[in-house]
């Protein structure tokens, strides 16, 4: 009974991200689109609002937790061994938690500092 709640609240998850993903996608494409031909400083100006590096922030954590939910559901269906599932889904979680972080202090440190 347990498994199937599981089951539920991650398609909930992984469909509120999605949604999520494909707004705050939407800002940080046109971002890049409209500073396409402008200089690395006026790139990094742009990005040290504080409204945009949130917002790549958030699309960032919400883009890694959409990945890992999604790659944890291929583990699950096309991978038998369960010591390989495993061991493939503790690297899923360990790259998305290095892209989530230096995407983060990156991003940080440019608003900040």
């Amino acid at each position: 009974m347990q498994h199937q709640k599981e089951g539920t609240k991650h398609f909930i998850q992984q469909r509120i991200t999605a949604i999520l993903n494909i707004i705050l996608g939407v800002i940080v494409f046109n971002f890049f689109i409209n500073n396409i031909n402008k200089s690395h400083d006026l790139v990094l100006e742009g990005l040290s609002n504080n409204l945009m590096w949130l917002i790549v922030i958030l699309f960032t954590l919400s883009m890694s937790f959409h990945m890992w939910i999604g790659l944890n559901h291929i583990l699950d269906d096309y991978v038998d061994g369960i010591k390989a599932r495993s061991f493939l889904g503790k690297l899923n979680l360990i790259m998305v938690t290095i892209v989530a972080l230096a995407t983060s202090l990156l991003m940080i440190n440019i608003g900040l500092f």
